[in-house]
């Protein structure tokens, strides 16, 4: 990424510069999460999801889009590759809502090493996932501002992202520390984007954080959390009104023609 890249970037998620460190890479997290939103309204309206660098800067730095994971998490780790991060890019299996069978992997995130520990940073998960990276081999409860979480060793080199709710452990997400492919990342991101099975397809997801809690927009059914808590739900009324709610409450740019809306605005 080129050094005017790096700064136009910096500049979409309020941030001026930064080092080399943990510190660092928590704001690049905190921020990227609170300035870009998650929205998979591109596969909604069928647009090919491409995965190339100069694309997804144009969109989501220069246009102020946001994207889903493949999107959000490729051009993040290009940024952290150009601030001098080591990174490896994993594949998780989502496990919100328990599903009855093994989940595809189909989330992507990135390990960071740094000063002999790993971390798993991710800033393109749609649920409520840590907002922090975490140290994938420690296991204590860390406090990510939302509540508590925590990294759950499963088995040799898996584990699971958890989310403390009501005194429950809910599953986030799992993923295993081992090699995958670009091909790896590509089939899986055909799948969720062109696949009549993918919930992407189906749904017009949009989220972002804040600095106390996240907003979120499913269809025209808004919700704002303090922390992990739901205090308010709202509907917002497909149109003008709906168009004008991703301006000012996700900071994202509505660049689709009149037949592209129809499709948006037919999931009620």
């Amino acid at each position: 990424m080129k050094d005017i890249q790096i700064d136009n970037y910096l500049n979409r998620i309020e941030l001026s510069d930064c080092n080399h460190d943990i510190e660092s890479l928590i704001k690049l997290q905190q921020n990227h999460m609170e300035c870009i939103p998650f929205e998979n309204l591109d596969v909604v309206v069928g647009r090919p999801i491409h995965l190339d660098n100069d694309h997804l800067f144009e969109k989501i730095v220069m246009k102020y889009r946001g994207g889903y994971c493949f999107e959000l998490n490729l051009l993040y780790a290009s940024l952290l590759k150009s601030l001098g991060f080591s990174i490896q890019p994993v594949l998780g299996r989502v496990w919100l809502r328990n599903p009855t069978k093994t989940p595809p992997r189909n989330h992507l995130a990135h390990l960071v090493k740094l000063n002999g520990a790993t971390f798993i940073t991710d800033v393109g998960f749609g649920g409520l996932t840590t907002r922090i990276p975490l140290n994938i081999n420690d296991k204590h409860q860390v406090n990510d501002n939302d509540g508590i979480v925590r990294v759950l060793p499963l088995d040799t080199n898996q584990y699971m992202i958890q989310r403390e709710v009501k005194g429950i452990w809910e599953n986030q997400y799992s993923f295993e520390n081992t090699l995958i492919s670009t091909e790896d990342i590509t089939m899986s991101n055909h799948y969720m984007s062109t696949h009549p099975n993918s919930h992407f397809k189906k749904d017009n997801f949009i989220g972002k954080f804040t600095k106390t809690g996240r907003i979120g927009l499913f269809n025209n059914q808004m919700s704002i959390r303090e922390g992990i808590e739901i205090v308010e739900k709202k509907q917002i009324k497909y149109g003008s009104k709906w168009i004008n709610t991703l301006k000012t409450n996700f900071n994202l740019t509505a660049n689709f023609s009149d037949k592209e809306l129809v499709k948006i605005f037919n999931n009620i």
